[in-house]
């Protein structure tokens, strides 16, 4: 099949270049995604019919993660599997246990789940509002019909593209000692003033870099208590990242 360059992905150019990726296209993920069109009446969002259309493109959000269940193309827009009645609703009378049931998220809810963390502790899904690279939500419940969406990525786009950034910097990254209780104020503006701000997510986690995406510095909060880690490519790189960022935290 043929293959992009990543100056003729209109949406994934960047994460492209960020991962190294070989761009061929997948005729079966292409087919999937017709499929997928044919079965829900709907055309898939473009960002997404072009990053799963890659052969390279749901192996690479697995790789560039930790071991999360990434859907294959073929995959997408399945139903799901839920039990009813839901842990939180009230039992109705006479039912004394639950049974399986499915829902079209596509359908129901106008979401199209994708991916779901090692443990099942979250759902990502992209909400179909009709935009070509629409936004990204998550759910710490199940797919089911009173799940709750929260917010993750204006875009889905920048929802790749963040977990191809930040998966250096989880894996191999240094930890910064900061005063967790309060916002590190002195880091956040040499951060803003001398880095490039990195992708974007909606969840509260701050991203910047310098040397051409060679050092980065993730800041974010967990249960009101701030976190960073710090990474750079080569131990030069390191050294001259933490002199910067060091002196601000202290």
């Amino acid at each position: 099949m043929s293959a992009h360059t990543s100056h003729t992905l209109r949406f994934h150019g960047r994460s492209a270049d960020l991962a190294g990726m070989d761009l061929t296209v997948s005729a079966e993920a292409r087919a999937a995604l017709d499929r997928f069109e044919a079965v829900h009446g709907r055309a898939a969002p473009a960002a997404v019919r072009e990053w799963f259309s890659l052969a390279q493109g749901a192996p690479v959000l697995r790789e560039f993660g930790n071991d999360d269940a990434v859907f294959d193309a073929d995959r997408l827009g399945r139903e799901e599997l839920y039990y009813w009645p839901e842990d939180d609703e009230e039992w109705p009378d006479g039912v004394e246990e639950q049974e399986e049931r499915t829902i079209d998220p596509v359908g129901s809810l106008g979401l199209l789940p994708f991916m779901v963390e090692n443990q099942g502790v979250w759902v990502l899904a992209v909400r179909l509002d009709g935009s070509e690279d629409p936004p990204v939500v998550i759910s710490f419940d199940d797919v089911t019909p009173s799940a709750t969406w929260h917010p993750h990525a204006d875009r889905f786009s920048d929802l790749v593209h963040a977990r191809i950034w930040d998966a250096p910097v989880h894996r191999d990254g240094v930890t910064l000692l900061l005063d967790e209780a309060v916002e590190p104020s002195a880091l956040l503006e040499t951060l803003r003033r001398d880095f490039t701000p990195g992708p974007a997510t909606v969840d509260g986690t701050l991203r910047y870099h310098r040397d051409g995406d060679r050092q980065r510095v993730l800041l974010g909060q967990w249960r009101g208590r701030w976190y960073g880690t710090a990474w750079a490519a080569d131990d030069t790189g390191l050294v001259s990242l933490l002199t910067a960022v060091d002196p601000t935290i202290r």
